[in-house]
Formats: structure tokens, C-alpha cells, sequence
């Protein structure tokens, strides 16, 4: 009985520690010692740093000099890295998803982006962290891949710290910015649940990368730059935000539901020109 109480309270403070990465109140390089931690948590010592060496052993943490456990600095080339994956795993589960998915799904995530904006409106960052988060993890786990999530999971926590600056301030976020001229791009979560509604999947796909991308004016700043040509060809690697919100503008997901089959691959062969003509674009 000791031993089940053990491991539950271990996991319970996992828990609490992944929450406060995903989420950014651990900032990027913050130093956590096993005591601070548990004084912060109000448990003891043992399984918060259970806890800790989980989420080093996870790359989630880093050991630096000492042995201290610190959040990872992230360099540019780093950050690129960790998109390019999140733009692939993500995507696939936002289309698996959306084949699938039930009426209901689309107004659950109309619920959440509601609040989101509500964060956003008052200036809130971490509440409009947690309902951002919600909204993505509500989406993917309508797929029903459970492994996929997981590895999702696991690159959102290494790039939590860094969510914040999304946030932080809403003037400099490229959608749904009130002071920016009318006609502007609409927020990608809206286009989401707007594919869902018309049994789109692949437009769900494309709405979620644009998202997943249009972090990237706000946070590369912030991020040191590390290798110059390993940067520009993680850049490469990536569609174009530009061209991806023209796709989404042009009034696709307006149209009626069409069956998306025959293609290649599984991909409509208007996102695979989409993604070919943004990698050409791209070289130097």
C-alpha cells in the first residue's frame, strides 16, 4: 500500500512539473533544485527529484555544470528542429482526427478558442497558454493515437518555455489582432473548426501547420543564433507561412465537402504543389 501511495504521489508531482514547463512558468535556463522544487510543490524531496531525473532522462531538462537541472536554453537551429517535427507529427493527427471526428468536436473546440480569445482580451498570457494548449490536445487526442499524442506531448514540453513570448504580448500575435487593419488573416483555430465543420481533413491539416508556424516572428528573436546554415536549412524545410495562410484565404473551406481521394500519397495535390513551391522558394 506504501509502495502504490509512492507512486502516486511521484506522479502526481510529474505532473505538476510538466504543467509548469508546457506552460512557461518555468523559464527557459531557470535553475530547479530538488529542494526548491519541493518547497514550491509542498512535497518532499524524493519524488520530486524522481520527477526531475525523469524529464532529464526525457531531454525535457538538461544537467549542466555542477550537476544542475536546468530548463534548456534552446538555440535557434534547436527550435527549427523541434517545429519541423511538430509540423509533421501534428499535422498527421490533425487530419486523422478530423476524418473521425464527431459534430460535437467542432463545438468543444469553438468553446475553447472563445476563452482563449477571452485570455487574450485581458491581457492574460497563461490562461490564454492553457486554453491554446487545450484546444491543440482536444483536436489530437480525437485521433486516437495515443502514441502519436505522446510524442507530441513530449516536444511540447520542450518547447513550453518559449510559448509565452506568443502571448506575452497580443499586438505582435499575427492573428486575431485587434489593432491590425481589417481584412486580416484569421485565426487558424478558426479555420480548424471551420474544416471540421465542412469535412475537410486536409484543410484541419493545413490550419494547424499555419498555427504551429506563425509562433516563429515572435520567438526566433528571442532565440541566440547558433549555426548559421543549419538554421537556413531547417528554414527550408518548412512550408511557407505566407503561402500557407493565402491557401487557407482563398475560400477553400467555404466550399462543400468533398471526398479526398485519388491522390498520391493520400495528399491533395493542391498542398502537395503548396509545400513543393514553398521549399523552392526557399533555396538560396
Amino acid at each position: 500500500m506504501q509502495h502504490v501511495e509512492h507512486v502516486s504521489l511521484s506522479n502526481q508531482v510529474l505532473r505538476e512539473i510538466r504543467s509548469a514547463i508546457v506552460l512557461g512558468d518555468l523559464a527557459p535556463g531557470a535553475r530547479l533544485t530538488f529542494r526548491d522544487v519541493a518547497q514550491r510543490l509542498k512535497a518532499s524531496v524524493t519524488p520530486v527529484r524522481e520527477a526531475l531525473l525523469q524529464l532529464v532522462a526525457e531531454r525535457v531538462l538538461s544537467v549542466g555544470p555542477g550537476r544542475t537541472i536546468t530548463v534548456p536554453l534552446l538555440t535557434r537551429a534547436q527550435f527549427l528542429e523541434l517545429r519541423v517535427i511538430r509540423v509533421v507529427l501534428e499535422g498527421m493527427a490533425a487530419e486523422a482526427a478530423a476524418r473521425q471526428a464527431e459534430p460535437r468536436l467542432a463545438d468543444e473546440l469553438e468553446s475553447i478558442h472563445r476563452q482563449l480569445d477571452e485570455a487574450k482580451m485581458a491581457r492574460n498570457a497563461r490562461q490564454a497558454t492553457i486554453q491554446n494548449r487545450a484546444f491543440h490536445f482536444r483536436l489530437y487526442e480525437a485521433a486516437a493515437l495515443p502514441a502519436l499524442c505522446g510524442m507530441i506531448e513530449n516536444i511540447w514540453l520542450r518547447t513550453g518555455p518559449y510559448h509565452r513570448y506568443i502571448f506575452a504580448d497580443p499586438s505582435k500575435h499575427i492573428f486575431d489582432n485587434p489593432s491590425r487593419k481589417r481584412g486580416a488573416q484569421q485565426h487558424a483555430h478558426r479555420r480548424v473548426i471551420a474544416g471540421l465543420r465542412v469535412g475537410r481533413p486536409a484543410d484541419v491539416r493545413l490550419a494547424i501547420e499555419t498555427d504551429i508556424l506563425s509562433g516563429d516572428p515572435i520567438i526566433l528573436p528571442q532565440l541566440p543564433e547558433d549555426t548559421p546554415d543549419r538554421v537556413r536549412e531547417l528554414e527550408r524545410s518548412l512550408p511557407d507561412l505566407e503561402m500557407l495562410s493565402r491557401a487557407l484565404s482563398d475560400g477553400k473551406t467555404s466550399s462543400p465537402p468533398q471526398k479526398e481521394t485519388g491522390h498520391p500519397k493520400g495528399r491533395p495535390a493542391s498542398r502537395r504543389k503548396l509545400l513543393s513551391t514553398a521549399a523552392e522558394r526557399r533555396q538560396p
